[in-house]
């Protein structure tokens, strides 16, 4: 089974014309989910660039794997997609925005991830290309106006690059040996750098107004308050203005997106598995906020999601579903082992219809924006959890959140301290516990215990505490020494003492 993994940046999922807007212009993404498994409730692992990739690319959630804000790279031992795949015989590639080296927004030019430098193209990679004055025009290509003055042909776009390095992997592919590509692009992120030709595709009449937009923020969190207050523009049209080349740039990130697409239609239709998502999404004005950060809303962390296996129907979906199940789903598509060390389930049953869903609840986290930068809060820690109805989010610092996203779907009602959700919000903020005491969450402690709701529970006690045993690993990693002193095993030494 070959899979392909396609990837866009700060795409919220009403940015996709599949999900009920058509309007926005993206009908490639609309034929894929037109014989997809379309999810209408996945979720990113956390709403920030890096710890949604580290995530996404290890299996294991952002506080454990080390990448858990901008600028931070997975540690050394997690192995990652490429290294994973290409262990077990796969033929890999990368092109695109990666931004987990830990260095810089646009990377180092090195690849990473255990994918080959042949096909990679990060940001460096595109700068190199450029050269430093043209790549300068596009790093500030902040309206319509610059981007009218830097007169980018098409491909001379990162979003053309990637797209190009992508359809070179396909063409030297054969029916000898399984591959895996992964094309990752920047767009629609800012700086939404589209060619000349596409700048007068959307007029700013036709953008419609943000569902939510300015929907007041009493009792929700202090940060947000002051979030608002410092960026919020005046009103609906100025900042309908600002988003004018984010549409734009939605729209030609699918044409691309479309390239790739028709060739694995025509070359590999019957034997490829075909992944798209974006790694979050964007307030966009959305209760009065814009970009994303310290913010567990629908917007910025229900993710657009499409699964297109050959030969099974298209469907869409209310299933929960997260970014951490990407790589378990892949593995088992592949007819590969998932080790125990991922901390996500495969979503094969799901498309085999062999059951309506794998989990009952998703787990999301934030922690800061980034190692350097101070801005959205500086150290913010959340820890949420979302159910099939309603979405719990502790924020360690500042007030807590409980929606019911059943009857309240724009989350514009805290109910923290409604008591007719009481046992409801026990439950999810045990859950919560649970989940950071089980994945071995670095920032878990009793402050998460002692919330203002629940003054009177027994606190838990972090001292000392049982003895845990490391879940099975890779066949390739080595046995590693647990803290205890107990020994973990590779997958197949394991399956073999358990058998």
């Amino acid at each position: 089974m070959n899979i392909v993994f396609i990837m866009t940046d700060t795409q919220n999922r009403d940015m996709v014309g599949a999900y009920g807007n058509p309007a926005v212009g993206t009908p490639n993404l609309d034929k894929l989910a037109a014989e997809a498994l379309l999810f209408d409730r996945a979720y990113t692992c956390c709403p920030l660039c890096t710890p949604a990739r580290g995530a996404l690319f290890s299996g294991i959630h952002p506080p454990l794997n080390g990448a858990w804000a901008n600028s931070m790279a997975p540690a050394e031992n997690f192995p990652l997609m490429g290294e994973i795949f290409a262990r077990q015989g796969y033929e890999v590639a990368y092109s695109g925005k990666w931004h987990l080296d830990g260095s810089s927004y646009f990377g180092d030019g090195k690849a990473g991830g255990g994918f080959p430098q042949q096909w990679w193209y990060d940001g460096k990679n595109y700068a190199d290309d450029l050269g430093p004055e043209r790549f300068d025009q596009y790093r500030r290509c902040r309206s319509l106006k610059d981007m009218r003055s830097a007169a980018f042909a098409e491909e001379e776009t990162w979003a053309h690059r990637v797209a190009d390095r992508a359809l070179d992997f396909l063409s030297t592919q054969d029916e000898q040996k399984p591959f895996l590509l992964v094309a990752s692009f920047d767009e629609p992120h800012a700086p939404c750098v589209v060619p000349e030709s596409w700048l007068d595709r959307w007029n700013v009449e036709d953008i419609p107004e943000r569902p939510g937009f300015a929907l007041p923020l009493e009792g929700k969190p202090e940060l947000q308050q002051q979030a608002r207050s410092v960026d919020q523009p005046e009103d609906w049209e100025r900042l309908r203005g600002k988003q004018l080349k984010h549409y734009l740039c939605n729209q030609y990130v699918d044409h691309e997106i479309g390239r790739i697409l028709d060739v694995v239609k025509a070359r590999f239709d019957q034997n490829t598995l075909i992944v798209y998502s974006s790694d979050h999404g964007d307030m966009m004005g959305a209760h009065g906020l814009v970009s994303k950060g310290p913010y567990m809303y629908e917007e910025t962390n229900n993710i657009p999601f499409m699964l297109r296996l050959p030969g099974e129907e298209a469907r869409r979906l209310s299933a929960l579903a997260s970014h951490i199940d990407i790589l378990p789903t892949l593995l088992d598509a592949a007819g590969l082992p998932i080790p125990g060390i991922l901390q996500g389930k495969s979503l094969l049953p799901l498309l085999q219809r062999e059951c309506e869903q794998v989990q009952d609840e998703v787990f999301m986290s934030f922690s800061r924006f980034g190692m350097s930068h101070d801005g959205w809060g500086g150290l913010f820690p959340i820890r949420s959890v979302v159910s099939t109805r309603y979405k719990l989010n502790l924020n360690l610092f500042d007030r807590d959140e409980l929606y019911d996203l059943q009857q309240d779907p724009r989350e514009a009602e805290n109910r923290i301290d409604d008591d007719e959700l009481a046992d409801v919000r026990a439950e999810l903020h045990q859950r919560i516990l649970d989940h950071m005491d089980r994945i071995r969450d670095p920032f878990r402690g009793v402050q998460w215990q002692n919330r203002h709701w629940n003054a009177g529970d027994i606190p838990r006690s972090y001292q000392g505490g049982q003895r845990r045993y490391r879940p099975e690993v890779f066949p390739f990693q080595p046995a590693c020494l647990d803290y205890d002193g107990t020994v973990s095993l590779p997958v197949e030494s394991a399956q073999k003492q358990s058998g």
